[in-house]
């Protein structure tokens, strides 16, 4: 445990280091902007079948830094240790050269990134709107999302609405949060996202994206995956007094034998503001395994997976965040409850020097 702990030290003091490096780096080179930012949690189970660590967590500390490269290209690097089973890991987030000037209404990006699918893989996992992904989300991309390498272009339609369409293919080597070069895939990653952005009123608005996305591995299993994700903010001032997050996903699975499964899952959160400084949440979310069937009838089995959260969030300042929450999760089968996870989180998240803004 002290081992463990002096490493983490280690990292953490490697880490403001190369941030001190840098901003060095920085004076000279006023277009350099340089960001850090620690996300480490306490988990604590309320029950004896809760999988919680009941210790604190250095859950991520990530170091980016984005500059212009020239006037036509920009370029993005982050960095990032975290810890995966009580080992802290550092390693390459993403390395990537962006353009807006090479095509009118064209965004292109080339390099390592996080794949621009759905709502919540388009963010870093400490600028999430809550502490812990839903059941369906971990299971189909991972912890934090996929990420992976490869082209990506984001075309703002000549359209008088907003829309905008993003498609990319990226090597497909592996899938989600992998520390392995993977195999060749037998048809690389390739994916679309559809979005609307429908402006309500001045600073109020709801986007509305659909997603496609396909792989066949190495061993021609096949996955296919579609999703629809819908966020709504009503804003008052500084303050966004409502934010409404949803996503629905389905997955198609083929392995190698031509066997199908189908999955389903789908959370809805709901964030009120009540002033600048404090915001109360709510989750829910579903998983379902449409092709499981009973082990001894061979029937469909009638299965579900449940989860539900509270939250709290502080917000110090748009540089510091402490979350506190309360999750639980349950599963269903043929009218039984075996499994069930019930466990209290605290979430500090803070950032060092500049953070580049969301568009919504």
């Amino acid at each position: 445990m002290l081992f463990q702990m002096s490493r983490n030290i280690k990292v953490l003091i490697t880490f403001l280091f190369t941030i001190y490096s840098l901003n060095s780096l920085a004076l000279k080179f006023s277009d350099v902007e340089i960001s850090a930012a620690g996300d480490f949690i306490y988990e604590h189970g309320l029950n004896q079948e809760s999988e919680a660590g009941d210790r604190l967590v250095m859950r991520g500390v990530e170091l980016s830094v984005f500059a212009p490269v020239d006037n036509n290209f920009s370029g993005v690097l982050t960095a990032a240790a975290h810890d995966e089973h009580g080992e802290t890991v550092v390693e390459l987030h993403e390395l990537y050269l962006s353009s807006f000037s090479l095509f009118p209404r064209t965004n292109i990006r080339v390099g390592q990134y996080f794949l621009a699918i759905g709502r919540l893989n388009r963010f870093h996992q400490h600028d999430w709107v809550f502490t812990r992904a839903p059941k369906f989300f971990r299971t189909f991309f991972g912890e934090e999302g996929v990420l992976d390498s490869g082209v990506e272009v984001d075309y703002l339609l000549p359209f008088e609405s907003v829309y905008n369409f993003t498609f990319g293919f990226t090597s497909g080597h592996k899938w989600g949060h992998s520390h392995t070069e993977g195999k060749k895939p037998k048809t690389p990653t390739h994916y679309a996202r559809l979005s609307n952005f429908i402006e309500l009123d001045g600073a109020n608005g709801v986007e509305i994206g659909l997603t496609y996305l396909g792989r066949v591995d190495a061993n021609d299993n096949a996955n296919k995956l579609i999703g629809i994700d819908t966020t709504a903010k009503w804003r008052r001032g500084r303050l966004t007094e409502f934010l409404i997050q949803s996503e629905l996903w389905y997955k198609n699975e083929k392995d190698q034998s031509g066997e199908r499964k189908e999955y389903l899952g789908w959370y809805l959160f709901n964030e009120y503001g009540v002033s600048l400084s404090h915001s109360l949440g709510a989750r829910l979310d579903a998983y379902k395994d449409l092709s499981k069937r009973n082990a001894i009838t061979n029937k469909k089995s009638n299965n579900i997976s449940l989860g539900a959260s509270l939250q709290h969030t502080y917000t110090s300042s748009e540089f510091l965040k402490i979350r506190t929450s309360m999750a639980h999760e349950f599963d269903r089968e043929e009218g039984l409850t075996t499994n069930k996870d019930t466990r209290a989180m605290l979430q500090f998240i803070f950032i060092l020097g500049s953070h580049p803004a969301h568009s919504f």
